[in-house]
């Protein structure tokens, strides 16, 4: 969500590098060809977390926030919208939505357990003090990150915390975005040989953002 729906349009449509497509009820899709990103007012921040259904899941997913431990979720059928043609410059999917987590067997229980996401990598980082969870849906990873060792109070909230978006030609898109004004780091590999990272570091309505590319 944003405070300034119309600036951050404008924002995102630069970021991106794509048009947004109008819904009924005013909100602002950014449809990618791998996810999408929705722009509406209210709170600033990273608020839902949305899965498309394509069928009938054989439980029905929890409705409440308590169920997924802070986390706005919501599960409804696919919207039928076309991918726009997406150059080379541009973010052409998303690779990974981050959430910070206290408790990461907690994750684990709901996540993989409950609601069956396939568990790609479970690794500890010990120079870094960190854990982190990979879990795959739809092509798309919602990394969980949390501390090493777990804090003795691991019952506090998840939180979503950033978005990484995939690009073709990351050298392409960050020299457009700097022409533009738009604030953007050095280009650095990535912690994922063989992939290069840049931050955004302005025009992201505030949403910590990270742009990587997988050809090196």
């Amino acid at each position: 969500q944003v405070s300034d729906l119309g600036q951050a349009v404008g924002q995102y449509e630069l970021l991106l590098g794509v048009r947004a497509y109008l819904l009924d009820d005013g909100t602002r899709r950014f449809q990618l060809g791998r996810g999408a990103v929705e722009l509406a007012e209210g709170a600033p921040g990273l608020q839902v977390l949305r899965f498309a259904a394509t069928a009938p899941t054989n439980a029905p997913w929890p409705s409440t926030s308590d169920a997924f431990h802070g986390l706005s979720v919501r599960v409804g059928p696919p919207l039928d919208l076309a991918a726009p043609e997406i150059p080379d410059d541009a973010a052409n999917a998303i690779d990974h939505v981050v959430v910070h987590s206290p408790n990461l067997d907690r994750a684990l229980a709901l996540w993989r357990d409950r609601l069956n996401l396939r568990l790609a990598l479970d690794r500890e980082f010990p120079a870094r003090g960190l854990r982190m969870l990979f879990f795959r849906s739809g092509g798309i990873t919602l990394e969980f990150v949390g501390t090493l060792p777990q804090p003795t109070n691991a019952a506090g909230p998840d939180r979503l915390s950033g978005v990484a978006y995939q690009v073709k030609d990351l050298d392409a898109c960050r020299t457009r975005l700097l022409r533009n004004g738009v604030d953007v780091s050095a280009i650095r590999p990535g912690h994922k040989p063989g992939t290069s990272v840049a931050t955004a570091r302005s025009g992201t309505a505030g949403i910590p953002t990270l742009l990587l590319s997988a050809g090196g």
